[in-house]
């Protein structure tokens, strides 16, 4: 039987007296209704209007050792904040760029709990890095967690990694006012329309694969319900991926092949569906900012470099019949695509020469969906250990969590990856999370 609640409790391994380190919870826009916390024997996390997404801090010291009582929180992400509280309210604290709360030190982790068996949660450093910390889950006995992720490196040593690939540029390593150092910013948080990306660009990597004339085989799936799962009669549309990956002279990468579909009527054996062949997506290098914005970025909304031709078209008004619209089919079909090739370079995958353990052929020959079952992982370094050809940031932070918190937004396909079941694990019931808060960055510049 599900627990009714997640017991969600703190240990401060910081330097800082529990009066110094805050909780702030964020919620999706309009999620006060369905958002249910409490502490101190049921006193409810607040917000100060109706309006607001950011929770009212709160200390170590209020909160008490028994910490929160979480009976639904989703999409949730909770702020540790060292040394002040947030004071944002209807929208995120600022991290990039100023505004409200950016000159204190805070680090995120998410959390979901809705009561829904596969509901997770994580540590993530995609955007920046300021603190490290570790969650631990636990069921009936507490002596012994059901998983544990964590950082095994200390927030300085990371921080520094970080500002050696950037040189210490000021537009990734973050001062207040005071002088002290706050977080270093991760090339996925740049505008590439306001700002030079201050991380290595994509350009040589993809010439080099362009040289040696080696291609990508992108294949991977996902699937989608109509009607809604739990409706009588319902059939799942898959939309399957098989394209080539091709790098041009310039940098650019052209994704070209067959979006296919199997389709499984409720009860029934799949059987093949409609094939839209000459499906193209460009990433273009004209303009080497957006170019990069979109590998680091993993995502291509409102930027031009990215185009989709062909065969797209047809599969677009073909969802539409089928009435998956709502699901946003085609657009997660798109982000798919886009999400394969670029993890495949953020990662460092295309063109590996090296070969897995107990494998036959180099990392470069397999296909995109054969990257994400290599036992043990590799990845980054490993697996171009001749060139920096990878994200060389999230290579700090998977190498500082063992790829326990999220460095890109794909980290957790790769092996047991950062995620933290916080329902149900193997079939027993999580009754708590244990949050170990460890030293921020705390040096003065």
């Amino acid at each position: 039987m599900t627990s009714q609640c997640l017991e969600l409790k703190f240990v401060n391994s910081t330097t800082l007296e529990d009066s110094k380190v805050f909780i702030t919870f964020q919620i999706i826009p309009g999620g006060q209704p369905d958002f249910d916390v409490t502490y101190g024997s049921g006193k409810a996390v607040s917000f100060k209007a109706a309006d607001c997404i950011i929770s009212e801090s709160l200390s170590l010291k209020d909160i008490g050792p028994a910490g929160f009582e979480v009976t639904r929180a989703e999409g949730v992400v909770i702020y540790v904040s060292y040394g002040a509280p947030l004071t944002s309210t209807t929208s995120a604290p600022a991290y990039i760029g100023g505004g409200t709360d950016y000159g204190t030190l805070f680090q995120p982790f998410e959390l979901t709990r809705t009561g829904n068996p596969g509901d997770q949660g994580d540590m993530t450093a995609i955007n920046y890095f300021a603190a490290p910390m570790k969650i631990s889950s636990y069921g009936q006995d507490a002596s012994k967690p059901l998983q544990s992720v964590g950082y095994l490196t200390g927030a300085n040593q990371i921080g520094n990694e970080i500002s050696k690939l950037t040189g210490a540029n000021p537009l990734s390593r973050i001062t207040n006012t005071g002088g002290y150092l706050v977080r270093y910013i991760g090339p996925s948080s740049f505008n590439p329309q306001d700002a030079t990306i201050p991380f290595p660009t994509f350009v040589p990597y993809l010439q080099a694969v362009y040289k040696a004339g080696q291609q990508t085989k992108i294949a991977n799936n996902n699937a989608f319900v109509y009607p809604p799962a739990g409706t009588n009669g319902s059939t799942n549309y898959n939309f399957i991926l098989d394209m080539t990956a091709t790098a041009q002279a310039d940098g650019s990468i052209v994704l070209d092949g067959t979006i296919s579909t199997e389709i499984t009527p409720a009860g029934q054996a799949p059987s093949p569906g409609k094939s839209f062949s000459g499906c193209k997506l460009t990433i273009s290098a004209a303009d080497e900012n957006l170019y990069n914005g979109v590998i680091y970025g993993q995502a291509f909304a409102g930027n031009s470099a990215v185009s989709f031709s062909g065969g797209w078209s047809e599969l677009k008004a073909y969802i539409t019949s089928l009435g998956l619209d709502p699901q946003d089919a085609y657009g997660t079909t798109q982000r798919l695509a886009v999400g394969e090739i670029t993890s495949g370079l953020l990662m460092g995958f295309v063109n590996s020469q090296v070969t897995p353990k107990g494998g036959t052929i180099p990392i470069k020959d397999m296909t995109s969906r054969d990257w994400w079952t290599i036992t043990p992982v590799i990845a980054f370094e490993d697996v171009q250990p001749d060139h920096p050809y990878y994200n060389t940031y999230a290579q700090v932070i998977y190498s500082a969590s063992g790829n326990e918190a999220y460095s890109i937004p794909y980290s957790d396909r790769l092996g047991d990856g950062p995620l933290v079941n916080s329902v149900s694990f193997e079939n027993q019931d999580v009754l708590s999370w244990t949050v170990e808060l460890l030293p921020p960055l705390a040096t003065p510049v």
